[in-house]
């Protein structure tokens, strides 16, 4: 873990429904398996470092957040964490996160959160404050033997499920973001029933199979399901029309749970 000096904090963002991008974190120790993140070590100096076991942070991202907040516009949204989770566990002791989230709120800016961690719930106490904030926990699986294998850093499924249930009680928008998809082992019936009373909203990510993390997919799912099945989960995943069925059964959930549904990602 390093510390890093950035010249700029606030980046405008291209992801849907968000405005602006924050990240105080470079890198990300949850270790998915299946991230797709990967290609962001070309840009960061850690070409040669295995993703997932590295992590840089912003040492003087409140200094330079106090700066260009200003530049955020009126009811502009701004998403903490975009390519790294914000609530690392390093953050337990650096509190970076919190301490953006202090000036966030002096300035009332739309926030969202989208985080596998239950370490969002220490900030609970903020995150009620703000005028505009809403906060999601990352779901694909509900076995978890499934999760500890392809999230093994990640709070457990039960702690996610938790999380969202407080953070609900307390007031705050909530949303589950399903993905990525996995053809034979995210079942999007059962997620539902699990967290359709106590979301606001859902989106979707189907599985990306590009940026360099084939290989490594496929030997992890090799792993979880041996190779034939492996073999026709990667098949089914280049599936247009498997895609497509997917798309229209997280509708028809979202429907049948009075859940907004906020999108469906595909990578092509």
């Amino acid at each position: 873990m390093n510390p890093i000096k950035c010249k700029t904090i606030l980046t405008k963002s291209k992801l849907p429904k968000v405005d602006y991008c924050y990240n105080v974190y470079i890198g990300c120790t949850h270790s998915c398996r299946y991230c797709y993140a990967e290609f962001m070590k070309k840009f960061t100096g850690h070409i040669h470092d295995e993703w997932g076991k590295f992590l840089d942070y912003k040492e003087n991202a409140i200094e330079v957040l106090k700066k260009e907040i200003k530049k955020i516009e009126k009811n502009k949204w701004v998403l903490l964490g975009s390519v790294t989770d914000t609530y690392q566990p390093i953050e337990k002791k650096l509190l970076l996160t919190r301490k953006s989230l202090e000036i966030f709120l002096d300035y009332q800016a739309p926030i969202s959160i989208l985080t596998k961690s239950d370490l969002v719930l220490r900030d609970i106490d903020l995150l009620m404050k703000f005028q505009k904030c809403e906060v999601g926990l990352s779901f694909a699986f509900t076995d978890p033997t499934v999760s500890n294998v392809l999230e093994p850093n990640a709070s457990s499924l039960d702690q996610r499920l938790n999380t969202l249930k407080e953070l609900k009680q307390a007031g705050v928008l909530t949303y589950v973001f399903i993905g990525p998809i996995i053809p034979g082992l995210s079942n999007l019936e059962d997620i539902f029933t699990k967290v359709g009373d106590i979301i606001d909203f859902a989106m979707a990510e189907a599985l990306n199979l590009r940026c360099g993390n084939l290989n490594k997919l496929i030997e992890v799912l090799t792993e979880l399901v041996g190779k034939e099945e492996a073999a026709k989960t990667i098949n089914l995943c280049r599936n247009s029309e498997y895609w497509l069925s997917m798309e229209k059964e997280f509708d028809r959930l979202c429907k049948a749970y009075k859940v907004v549904n906020r999108g469906f990602f595909l990578h092509k």
